[in-house]
């Protein structure tokens, strides 16, 4: 009987310290979700080029600062994006790849107003 005893106190110790892990996973996940798989991101930038497959974008003023975008078939697109406008990217990596999900062309500003 007293076998009987120990072995269910070793057997309900070694749960607890496993449900303590899974908890601490959760936790974790919750407190980093930029880290969890399909994370979704953003940048803006001037178009340097596109396809139907592809747009490349650069930042203004930093040199080597181009990315690269795999555009999804289904993407969101929100006004004219075209070569030397300024847009908004929304994408996910996928490894080394970016995979962007919408775009959204900022308005051109007017130069200055007639007097």
């Amino acid at each position: 009987m007293k076998n009987i005893a120990i072995a269910l106190l070793v057997g309900a110790l070694a749960v607890v310290p496993t449900a303590g892990f899974a908890a601490n996973a959760q936790t974790t996940a919750a407190k980093h979700p930029a880290k969890a798989a399909g994370a979704s991101h953003a940048t803006t930038g001037v178009v340097k080029s596109i396809d139907e497959t592809t747009l490349v974008i650069t930042h203004p003023g930093k040199k080597g600062s181009d990315m690269t975008f795999k555009l999804d078939p289904a993407i969101h697109r929100e006004g004219t994006v075209a070569v030397g406008s300024t847009v908004s990217v929304r994408y996910r990596e996928e490894g080394k790849t970016r995979i962007a999900s919408a775009l959204m062309a900022k308005p051109a500003t007017q130069a200055a107003h007639k007097s």
